[in-house]
């Protein structure tokens, strides 16, 4: 190991800059504000057309689905409906609404106004369905657009309540609907700025605690206390600003220098001095995330799974979360935390052997290894890879993601690390940046990362098939990279429609199984995400699929 520890401990030297204190170093003046520092932008603030973390940050704060989590767990409470029922076979739901709501625009919430955005999601000829954004996570959650989806029917009953008629039982419905990106938001507001809507200008127009006042791109977001509000704001923060800090170190130095009062991820040596300080405190979030690296399937050599297990043997996960995790990291061995149910518990732990590596490299006959890689075509009809069709030759790419996530907390670090591992068994990598956030998630999504490309997931519901169904039903398609495996995607869509959850868990056991023996992806870590706060701030309260709610947060006042 000695000739790789180079890359585990020079970090990156920063010159420490301090921005601008945003009223002096938590000078209080009204309205009491809470400064949340992060190492990304969000993407978009129309929670429906978004996937990342970095939006959802913010629309979690002033956006609300009919249902919700209760505070750190996965555990559904009421939020926009009060109560709900349903018929004996779970494929008639009705929903009882919580009455005297606005949306910060003052438009009346109401069945229609759920109404109104379950069909502009799930209808593609929807004046609102703007063919140029991606409603992903309804595809994903709800089995398709149009005919499609599992849902077949969403009815105004009458003024406040809603009936759901799905097409045949969905297990997960009840932690589908409590997921952030199925809030509802005004519909005179999106039929006023139209595809617009959610972008800078706009922002969100939501019934939450907090309205949007304003977004500088790359800069920060600022919320304000709505104050015709339903509910009950435990906390006395009036003003959110969300700040963008992208380098660690740098998101630390503004703490220490009291510009912020919060921040998630952190370097090692960073959380160390957080956590011997008697002005900051560390809290984790549970580790109900995964970091993977995947492979795009167009690439001829990554079809062969010799090549794909020399690639899982040669990276040592373990050093890797030593170095870049600490102690709030372990090893991946398989999609599913350990936090979660459902797990295979007989998946062993990865192996790391570049001895091995190098003999299947050679069995799949690279024994000198390869640096560059051969691009097949694609029927664009069925998105099946076409075996014989060679379109491209490459270098041997990998992407890593260009801001800091909660299960990559140094991409750039952890990329030049599996680049050298790589090397040593003679794949010799081209560490390639896609672009900002948004344009590495759309290149995603178009299937455009030829290469090995850095990814991760925070689970959105607690439930198994938010991790598993959603990246492996309804395949093959680009943003999966063109994987392709019947045999999983039938296990899968059998769990989702099945209501016993020993019976789930054993399909989605086998599920992982399955795409462990074919070495689908490569599990590299869970994480407890560290936050960082300032000792000013109490009441704060890390979510399990992060939607951490700062309407519980107070301020120490002076």
């Amino acid at each position: 190991m000695k000739k790789r520890m180079g890359w585990l401990f020079t970090g990156v030297l920063v010159a420490a800059f301090l921005l601008v204190p945003l009223g002096g170093a938590f000078a209080q003046e009204e309205p009491v504000t809470f400064i949340f520092g992060r190492g990304g932008d969000s993407v978009q603030l129309d929670p429906a057309v978004v996937t990342d973390g970095e939006s959802f940050r913010v629309t979690n704060q002033g956006c609300e689905s009919l249902l919700g989590y209760d505070r750190e767990t996965t555990n559904v409470i009421p939020r926009l409906a009060e109560s709900w029922e349903s018929n004996e076979d779970g494929t008639v739901w009705t929903f009882y609404l919580r009455q005297g709501v606005t949306f910060h625009d003052g438009t009346p919430f109401n069945a229609d106004a759920v109404v109104f955005n379950f069909e502009r999601w799930r209808f593609t000829d929807n004046p609102y369905h703007f063919a140029e954004q991606a409603f992903e996570y309804y595809d994903y959650m709800w089995g398709g657009f149009d005919d499609d989806s599992i849902i077949e029917s969403v009815e105004a009953v009458d003024e406040y309540t809603v009936r759901f008629t799905l097409k045949e039982p969905l297990a997960p419905i009840l932690a589908n609907l409590a997921m952030p990106m199925f809030s509802i938001a005004s519909p005179t507001a999106i039929q006023e700025y139209g595809a617009d809507y959610g972008t800078p200008d706009v922002g969100y127009v939501c019934t939450g605690p907090y309205k949007f006042v304003e977004w500088v791109t790359d800069d920060h977001i600022t919320l304000e206390r709505y104050e015709d509000y339903w509910g009950e704001i435990e906390g006395n923060v009036e003003r959110i600003i969300i700040r963008v800090i992208p380098d660690n170190s740098a998101r630390f130095a503004a703490l220490q220098a009291g510009e912020i009062h919060a921040m998630e991820q952190a370097n090692i040596e960073d959380l160390q001095i957080a956590e011997e300080s008697d002005d900051m405190y560390v809290l984790t979030r549970p580790a109900l995330n995964t970091a993977y690296l995947a492979f795009n399937y167009r690439i001829q050599e990554f079809r062969d799974v010799r090549v794909r297990e020399a690639i899982s043997l040669a990276i040592d996960r373990q050093a890797i979360v030593d170095a870049f995790y600490g102690q709030y990291g372990e090893v991946a061995n398989q999609f599913l935390p350990p936090v979660i149910w459902g797990r295979n518990e007989d998946i062993p732990e990865p192996e790391y052997n570049p001895e091995r590596a190098r003999e299947l490299l050679a069995e799949a006959g690279f024994p000198d290894g390869f640096s560059e890689v051969h691009v097949l075509a694609v029927d664009e009809e069925t998105n099946q890879v076409i075996e014989d069709e060679l379109v491209d030759t490459i270098p041997v790419r990998l992407y890593w993601m260009p801001i800091v996530r909660f299960y990559y907390p140094d991409p750039e670090g952890i990329a030049q690390a599996m680049a050298s591992y790589l090397a040593d068994i003679g794949i010799e990598v081209e560490l390639t940046q896609a672009g900002d956030w948004a344009t590495y998630l759309a290149a995603r999504r178009e299937g455009e990362l030829l290469g090995l490309y850095q990814l991760g997931w925070g689970g959105d519901n607690g439930d198994p098939d938010n991790f598993l169904c959603y990246f492996f039903c309804g395949i093959p398609k680009p943003e999966e990279g063109y994987y392709d495996n019947p045999e999983v995607e039938e296990l899968l869509m059998t769990a989702r429609v099945t209501p016993d959850q020993d019976a789930r868990a054993d399909l989605y056991s086998q599920a992982s199984w399955l795409l462990y023996e074919d070495v689908a992806r490569l599990w590299i870590a869970h994480n407890r995400t560290p936050l960082i706060f300032s000792n000013m701030v109490e009441g704060y309260i890390p979510n399990a699929v992060g939607t951490d709610l700062y309407r519980f947060v107070t301020i120490v006042q002076d």
